[in-house]
């Protein structure tokens, strides 16, 4: 569905002489009719040692002789991997004909893993752009009565939420299961993880799969950002072509006059940013739903902007989960000078979608005034990291290889067309048998492979 503080290690730590060699495989909780086994770790919540914490580890074991693991997230960020797995064992058919496919619920979301932060993991609504600082230090204040909330009920694991912690948390997994080198597959949010593992642990990176994941191997944060909206204004583009002649004019048109006066939509009223995030939302969902925008423009110029409405009971933009991991992996806003500075660079590079994208308004708003620091930002990636594959869609292409551009000698798959997550939610036939290769062969496709 995000300043740079402290530099991560880019050498990988060495086995502790106590690492653990063995889990204890059982059935899991509720496995049904999939042969699906897990068993308990104990990892440091905090590294070098401290308290312990209790990762829920699963796997669905090979169907031949053994030569190796893949780990797996699929992103979210939530904590139902298990679940997750459970749900799509299919895709890794090929796979497990020589590997073990292992995933794990991760620390503090709910799942099978313990303790669990007592949270909110519902939605989060995206506030407004704050219209000076005064508006930014009660928006920050707000934030953190939010946060405080959550973090109350254990401070220390609140604070260790980002996704370095869980890539540290993976490479104790790969030293239970007595791997030299892991292979790992980060879907989604999952290849934020994935990100941070090959950046803490670049030696022990045997293959590495990013699909659908936000760049966050980049040097230049607002370049960054800048190049998103440039990925999402050509999106944007297919639908005005589409749609034809016009559409772009009549679209700067009803957010000029949101951002005026908000357009009422049943008990809701959106500005500008609201309409068109509400409107990329929908033009994500493919061609098959671009007659109901178009419906929803000419509904909101004579002053009903229900069309725009989002899913479920509360209509306006946000993002679930809290952002508890979220505001420790990315940068935030840290007055409302760089809020405007941010918002008026968007608007110039891609005037049709500005700054209504999260990782520009969700989360600089939303993790202004977070009790912790951003401990994971953006890194690039050491050069020690294997060639890299990923894939990604018209919504995803381009975040996902800026962050394989990082990596010499890596591939990116694409796919034209709508979606999100090609190998575990789409289950895309062609991205599986590239995946599975590179997988269990390493061997990458060629330069410019294309996934119907």
């Amino acid at each position: 569905m995000i300043k740079f503080l402290l530099s991560l290690a880019l050498v990988a730590s060495p086995v502790p002489a106590d690492a653990p060699r063995h889990l204890d495989w059982q059935p899991c909780p509720d496995a049904g009719p999939v042969p699906i086994q897990c068993a308990d770790l104990g990892v440091p919540l905090a590294e070098p040692g401290g308290r312990t914490i209790t990762l829920k580890v699963a796997r669905l074991p090979a169907t031949g002789p053994k030569r190796g693991t893949v780990l797996v997230n699929f992103g979210g960020p939530q904590g139902g991997q298990i679940a997750s797995l459970r749900s799509r064992p299919q895709i890794f058919d090929a796979i497990r004909r020589s590997m073990d496919v292992v995933t794990w619920d991760p620390r503090g979301y709910p799942g099978l893993s313990d303790p669990v932060l007592d949270c909110d993991w519902s939605k989060v609504r995206t506030p407004p752009f704050p219209a000076d600082q005064a508006e930014f230090d009660r928006l920050a204040a707000d934030n953190r009565a939010r946060a405080d909330r959550c973090r109350a009920s254990d401070p220390e694991l609140f604070d260790h939420m980002d996704s370095a912690g869980d890539a540290r948390d993976a490479d104790r997994i790969r030293q239970a299961l007595g791997e030299n080198r892991m292979n790992f597959i980060g879907t989604s949010y999952g290849g934020v993880i994935a990100q941070a593992y090959a950046r803490q642990f670049p030696e022990r990176v045997r293959t590495l799969y990013i699909d659908g994941t936000g760049n966050h191997s980049a040097r230049d944060w607002p370049r960054e950002l800048d190049a998103t909206a440039r990925d999402y204004e050509r999106y944007l583009r297919r639908f005005f072509d589409w749609a034809g002649p016009g559409t772009e004019q009549r679209w700067q048109a009803l957010m000029a006059k949101a951002d005026a006066a908000p357009i009422p939509a049943g008990t809701a009223r959106f500005d500008g940013t609201q309409l068109r995030a509400l409107g990329f939302q929908k033009v994500t969902l493919g061609p098959e739903a671009w007659p109901t925008l178009v419906n929803a423009i000419t509904a909101a110029e004579a002053g009903d902007a229900s069309g725009f409405a989002g899913p479920g009971t509360d209509p306006y933009p946000g993002v679930p989960g809290g952002g508890v991991k979220e505001c420790l992996d990315f940068p935030r806003a840290r007055d409302h000078a760089e809020i405007a500075r941010g918002v008026g660079r968007l608007n110039r590079v891609a005037p049709n979608v500005g700054a209504s994208f999260p990782l520009a308004w969700h989360l600089p708003t939303t993790c202004a005034g977070w009790p912790a620091p951003a401990t994971n930002p953006p890194a690039p990636l050491p050069a020690a990291v294997p060639p890299m594959l990923g894939a990604g869609t018209w919504l995803d292409f381009g975040s996902t290889a800026r962050a394989l551009a990082t990596v010499p000698g890596s591939r990116a798959i694409h796919h034209d067309g709508p979606g999100h997550n090609l190998f575990a939610a789409m289950t895309n036939p062609c991205v599986i048998d590239h995946v599975s290769r590179y997988v269990t062969e390493r061997v990458l496709p060629p330069q410019n492979t294309q996934c119907d």
